[in-house]
């Protein structure tokens, strides 16, 4: 009898949590449904990471309570499936916020100083190319945030740390509140845009504002782009244009339309960009916080007391 199905690998700490519990737990060893198919008879609970579950998972599970996602992203989890049974669905929300936000902000160093461009012109025996250079002090950049949610909180402090002038767009936040951390409130999001050149995304995909093509086009040639939040919040084909036309300084990305990348995207090739295969949540203290979270969700969700607590 399995009590809890883990899709996709968690680490060790977050195993042992559900154990402690008196739970039995079995973990894919490949995130594939014939793999664990004959687990989810008895499964009270489902963990899946980015791969979410199907519907067919869902309803080849007749005993399912709860279905938790490690990480933030909900999306690719069949909400109909689950909803016609009231099978709660959870997430880890800002149980990886510090490591997203020190990973956004390393893009933001090596778009502003050029450092993958650099390390390629002295692999090449370029050493001149550092009279070419044109480096943008970090602290000398207005930032702006597009949302503000847990990793945007912490970005904002990182880059407040560093001295840079961070605005805000959103609409679940108020001025005296952003005004406490040394941040400021833009009133729209073309206001952020005008006055800040180096923007960050933040939200989920179907939440207000998309970065699309017009918007993109209106941006300052010296701007750069970073979106450690989700693919979708991005004109990845417009952005692909204005860097090739040089309409854009740089961009860093480490989360993509469709992941992983295909190799017929727009996105290889073009100059000054750098890009992560979906990274920034993926710190050992990230992993083991959310690993533990999820954990606890579960073992909450299904009345289990267990033996110790992290």
């Amino acid at each position: 009898m399995t009590d809890c199905v883990i899709v996709q690998p968690i680490e060790s700490c977050g195993v042992r949590l559900l154990k402690d519990a008196g739970l039995s737990v079995f973990e894919a060893p490949i995130p594939e449904l014939k793999i664990f198919k004959s687990h989810l008879m008895s499964a009270r609970a489902i963990i899946t990471r980015n791969l979410g579950l199907s519907d067919e998972a869902i309803n080849l599970a007749p005993n399912l309570e709860i279905i938790a996602s490690h990480g933030t992203g909900t999306d690719k989890i069949n909400q109909v499936a689950a909803s016609k049974r009231n099978i709660k669905i959870v997430n880890t929300a800002g149980s990886n916020a510090k490591s997203v936000a020190e990973h956004a902000l390393a893009l933001m160093l090596a778009c502003a100083h050029q450092i993958p461009v650099a390390d390629q012109s002295i692999r090449s025996g370029s050493w001149s190319f550092r009279e070419e250079l044109r480096i943008k002090e970090i602290s000398s950049l207005q930032l702006g945030l597009i949302g503000y949610g847990h990793v945007a909180r912490e970005l904002g402090l990182l880059a407040r740390g560093l001295g840079m002038t961070v605005s805000v767009y959103s609409q679940n936040i108020s001025k005296s509140e952003l005004s406490k951390n040394g941040l400021l409130l833009s009133n729209s999001l073309e206001a952020l845009l005008a006055g800040c050149n180096v923007i960050s995304l933040h939200g989920v995909p179907g939440c207000a504002p998309r970065l699309n093509r017009n918007l993109l086009q209106n941006l300052n040639k010296d701007s750069i782009i970073i979106n450690t939040a989700r693919g979708a919040l991005l004109d990845e084909a417009a952005l692909a244009e204005l860097l090739h036309e040089g309409k854009i300084r740089a961009a860093g990305l480490d989360v993509f339309s469709e992941e992983p990348l295909p190799q017929e995207s727009p996105l290889f090739g073009c100059p000054n960009l750098i890009m992560t295969p979906h990274i920034g949540g993926s710190s050992v203290k990230a992993l083991e916080n959310t690993a533990n979270l999820v954990a606890q969700k579960v073992i909450d969700a299904l009345k289990t007391t267990p033996s110790k607590r992290y």
